[in-house]
C-alpha cells in the first residue's frame, strides 16, 4: 500500500526531525550540534510550521 505524501505531510515530517535535532543537540546520524547550529534547527522548524499554518489556510 503506498500512501499519498502532500506537501503538507512533508512539511511536518521535516519539522519533526528539525525539532528533535534541536531538542536532542544531535542529527539524526548521531553527529552532535553546537548551540547555535541547534538553535538554528529550532528556527527553521519555526518557519516551517508557519509555512504548513499558510498552507493549510489555503487548502
Amino acid at each position: 500500500m503506498q500512501h499519498h505524501m502532500t506537501p503538507a505531510d512533508a512539511l511536518r515530517l521535516a519539522i519533526n526531525v528539525l525539532r528533535d535535532a534541536a531538542e536532542a543537540r544531535k542529527m539524526p546520524s548521531g553527529i552532535a550540534l553546537d548551540d547555535a547550529t541547534a538553535e538554528m534547527h529550532a528556527d527553521a522548524a519555526e518557519t516551517l510550521e508557519t509555512s504548513l499554518a499558510d498552507l493549510r489556510a489555503h487548502e
